[in-house]
């Protein structure tokens, strides 16, 4: 069975959120081993990019009101954004954003467990998560397969296979993009956001 590598990032994580990823999620076809990342808005979403468990896994969980803090170094922008910069970086990575605001924009993204829904914790994210990790999975998947065959054809320049396969496992440098070419990456995705919105 294959095995995959799911980090949870949050600054204030969800305990029944982290219980049904650590302990209570199965798949008959994958197994999925998660860790926590505890973000800490002084630090930066550079110190996300340069988290070993961020940089090695093979899916994110990213809270999308994670960076919403107003002493976030950087300004404030969402989780949505930050899968926008996480993929410029890591495009092999699958991001999925959780809110507890809402699911209402076209954005995907997962609503946070509520009460109110009428549920256990437990019950609503058996029923909720597994079709978006079922997903990840499936897209990863193809990655590793496509990289098997970039790999044995030589045709390509080794140049290019050592870069898709070191990206493939995590081992992309993101010093090629300034903090100033990443910051105007966020506002430009602001903008389209907007657009949407409104």
């Amino acid at each position: 069975m294959e095995k995959y590598s799911l980090v949870y990032i949050d600054d204030k994580p969800e305990a029944a959120l982290t219980k049904f990823l650590d302990k209570e999620f199965r798949s008959t076809h994958y197994e999925i081993e998660c860790s926590e990342v505890i973000f800490r808005p002084e630090e930066g979403y550079e110190s996300l990019l340069s988290d070993p468990k961020v940089r090695a896994a093979n899916i994110v969980l990213i809270d999308s009101w994670l960076f919403e803090n107003r002493t976030a170094t950087g300004g404030k922008f969402t989780g949505e954004e930050f899968k926008l910069v996480l993929k410029k970086f890591f495009p092999f990575i699958e991001v999925i954003v959780i809110t507890q605001n809402g699911t209402e924009s076209e954005i995907a993204k997962v609503a946070k467990y509520d009460k109110s829904c009428g549920k256990t914790a437990s019950e609503y994210y058996s029923a909720v998560l597994p079709p978006y990790l079922d997903a990840a999975v499936a897209n990863i998947h193809q990655y590793w397969l496509l990289a098997e065959l970039i790999d044995k054809n030589d045709s390509w320049e080794e140049v290019i296979k050592d870069k898709v396969i070191a990206t493939l496992k995590g081992k992309n440098t993101y010093d090629e993009l300034t903090k100033t070419d990443i910051d105007t990456l966020i506002q430009a995705f602001k903008e389209i956001q907007e657009s949407l919105d409104g």
